[in-house]
């Protein structure tokens, strides 16, 4: 295998960046304003990307940056080695219409550890989910 790198799609983060140019300037024109219902929404406003920011963060520090034939690094530099390997879990979510989808793949190591994939991000999904299919441990499904 040598090394499979996961290509991630830029869309989150330009999503991200456009929100964050109507959100912050508007939430710091509303905080400036007169009365305390205007002050109350520019918080709000601001506190709602700050917390958007953080979970587009934290899904990608847990993502996986490559796998290798020891095992698999994530965004955040941390190395989880194939002998720690525990099970595979997909992530389903329920849609409103009643059919279920994949949410994201979660790589769980005995060391308590575990490594994401968002099917939705990931630009080359097929080749990474062969490779996680193959893997020599429990497969399971959960929801979301």
């Amino acid at each position: 295998m040598n090394q499979l790198e996961v290509r991630a799609s830029k869309l989150t983060l330009v999503l991200v960046i456009l929100l964050g140019i109507f959100f912050v300037p508007t939430g710091l024109a509303l905080l400036g304003g007169p009365g305390f219902g205007l002050s109350a929404i520019g918080v709000t406003s601001l506190i709602l990307y700050g917390v958007v920011v953080g979970l587009v963060l934290r899904g990608h520090r847990r993502s996986v940056r490559y796998f290798s034939d020891e095992g698999l690094v994530r965004n955040d530099g941390q190395r989880l080695a194939w002998a720690d390997l525990d099970r595979v879990v997909n992530k389903l979510r329920v849609r409103p219409y009643g059919g279920k989808s994949l949410w994201r793949t979660e790589i769980h190591f005995s060391n308590g550890q575990s490594a994401w994939l968002i099917p939705s991000k990931i630009n080359n999904y097929g080749e990474v989910a062969a490779l996680v299919h193959r893997l020599p441990c429990e497969h399971a499904e959960g929801a979301a």
